[in-house]
C-alpha cells in the first residue's frame, strides 16, 4: 500500500498512490513535541506550529498563505502532541505543487518576525484560556500532571503564560536547529499521485538544513504505593473526571490487549461502561474508555462526565467494572465483538487520505519504521481472552490508580476513600 524511499538530504519519503481519489494529502512529520521542551520553553513546541502559519520568505504574510489556500479550495491545519508535530495541505491533485511549494516554504524559511511573535503571544494565551475554561479538556491536562508529574509528559503542551510572553525569536531559532532536521522528519502524500512525485519532493525539500537531533527527556517512572485522586475546583454542574492508570510504551505487545480491553469497557454504545454508567443507571451522558501508549511508557484511562449529585456512585460503578474485568474472563463474544469492531473503524479510517498521512506519519517519526494495517490487525487477532485477563490484573490494582476531577469539589479526601 505504501512506499518508503530517502532524499539525498536523509528526508524520508512516503507515499500511498490512491488514483481512484481526486484529491492528496501532504503532510509533514516532524519528531518534536511538548517531551523535547525544558521548563523555560515549555509551550515552544505548540507555539512554533502557529507561527509556521505567520509567513516564510517565498510567502511573507499569513494573509497571502491563506488565500493560496483558500484559492484553490485546499484546506491546511497542523497539530502538536507530546512527541510528534505535524503540518498538512489537503488539496485537488492537480494543484498538489502549489501544496508542497507552500508547505515546504513554511518550515524551511519560515520568518519568525518578531511583531508577529508578540502579536501571536496574545493568539496562544487565549487558546490557553479558553482550554481551561472547557472541563473536559481541562481535565485532560490536570491528569496528565497527576500521572507523569513535573516532567515533561506533565507539562501542558500549551505551556503557561507567563512562559508564552517570555518567549523570544532566539528561543525558537534555537529550538528549530535541534530538532527541524531531514532526518528527524517524514513526508507524506497519500492520494492521486504523480509519477514524478520523488522529483516533487527532492525540488522543494531538498532545501533543508541538515541539524543536530535533540534527544527528548526519558519518563522517569514515579514510585506509587497507594492512589492519587487530583481536585480541580470548578463551579460547573457536571463532573468530569479521567480515572486511569500507568499503561504500555510503544515497544510493548501488550498494548494490543490493552486496546482490545478499552474497547470491551468503554468502546460504542455497548461497551460494559456504557451500558452500566449511561444506559443502566443514567449517570452521565458521555463517557469511553482507551489506551495511548508513548515511546517509553503509556496512559490506561477512563474519561467520563458525570452528574454532580451522583459522582459518588458513578466513580463506585466505573471502578467495580474495572476491577471485575481484572477478577473474571471476558466473554469470547466480547473478544470477538471488540476485534471487529477495531477492525471495521480502521476501514472506514483509511477511506481519509489525512487519516492515511497521520498514521503513516506519525508512526513512521516515531518508530522509524512503519507497521501494515496487516501487521497490526493481526498482533490483534492474536491476543486471547487469557491475554485480556492479564492486562488487567496487571493495571487495575489499587495502589495504581489516578484519579482527576474537575468540578465543584476542595477535597479530593471522599474519592480518595472510594478508591482505597
Amino acid at each position: 500500500m505504501h512506499q518508503i524511499k530517502q532524499l539525498k538530504n536523509g528526508l524520508n519519503l512516503i507515499t500511498v498512490d490512491l488514483p481512484e481519489l481526486k484529491s492528496v494529502t501532504t503532510l509533514l512529520a516532524v519528531g518534536a513535541g511538548s517531551r523535547y521542551e525544558t521548563k523555560n520553553i515549555n509551550g515552544i513546541s505548540h507555539f512554533l506550529e502557529h507561527m509556521f502559519f505567520k509567513g516564510s520568505r517565498k510567502y511573507p504574510t499569513a494573509e497571502q498563505i491563506a488565500t493560496l489556500i483558500d484559492g484553490i479550495g485546499a484546506a491546511n491545519n497542523a497539530a502538536t502532541d507530546k512527541e510528534v508535530t505535524y503540518y498538512w495541505i489537503k488539496s485537488a491533485a492537480k494543484h498538489l505543487e502549489l501544496s508542497t511549494d507552500v508547505l515546504s516554504s513554511m518550515v524551511k524559511e519560515s520568518l519568525l518576525a518578531e511583531d508577529e511573535i508578540e502579536k501571536e503571544k496574545g493568539v496562544i494565551i487565549e487558546e490557553l484560556r479558553m482550554r481551561r475554561d472547557n472541563p473536559a479538556i481541562l481535565v485532560w491536562e490536570q491528569y496528565e500532571q497527576l500521572q507523569f508529574g513535573d516532567q515533561p509528559l506533565g507539562w501542558d503542551i500549551g505551556g503557561d503564560e507567563k512562559t508564552i510572553l517570555s518567549m523570544k525569536r532566539t528561543d525558537f531559532t534555537k529550538y528549530i536547529d535541534s530538532l527541524y532536521s531531514p532526518k528527524n522528519m517524514v513526508l507524506v502524500y497519500v492520494g492521486k499521485l504523480p509519477k514524478d512525485i520523488e522529483s516533487l519532493a527532492e525540488q522543494y525539500f531538498s532545501g533543508l538544513p541538515s541539524l543536530s537531533q535533540f534527544k527528548l527527556t526519558p519518563f522517569k517512572k514515579l514510585k506509587q504505593t497507594k492512589p492519587k485522586v487530583g481536585v480541580y475546583f470548578k463551579d460547573t454542574d457536571q463532573v468530569n473526571l479521567i480515572f486511569g492508570v500507568e499503561g504500555y510504551d510503544r515497544d510493548d505487545d501488550r498494548r494490543y490487549a490493552a486496546k482490545i480491553l478499552s474497547a470491551i469497557l468503554g468502546e460504542g454504545m455497548s461497551s460494559r461502561l456504557f451500558i452500566q454508567v449511561r444506559e443502566k443507571r443514567g449517570l452521565a451522558y458521555r463517557i469511553s474508555a482507551g489506551h495511548e501508549p508513548y515511546i517509553d511508557t503509556g496512559a490506561f484511562v477512563v474519561f467520563a462526565g458525570l452528574k454532580l449529585e451522583k459522582v459518588d456512585e458513578g466513580l463506585e460503578v466505573i471502578k467495580a467494572e474495572l476491577e471485575r474485568v481484572a477478577a473474571e474472563n471476558v466473554l469470547e463474544e466480547e473478544l470477538k465483538k471488540a476485534k471487529e469492531m477495531i477492525r471495521g473503524r480502521l476501514a472506514l479510517s483509511m477511506e481519509s487520505t489525512n487519516f492515511l498521512a497521520e498514521f503513516f506519519g506519525t508512526n513512521f517519526v516515531l518508530d522509524r519504521k512503519v507497521k501494515t494495517f496487516e501487521e497490526i490487525l493481526k498482533k490483534l487477532d492474536a491476543v486471547t481472552i487469557q491475554d485480556v485477563r492479564k492486562v488487567a490484573e496487571e493495571l487495575f490494582k489499587k495502589e495504581k490508580y489516578n484519579l482527576q476531577i474537575v468540578g465543584p469539589f476542595k477535597s479530593p479526601d471522599k474519592f480518595a476513600k472510594i478508591l482505597e
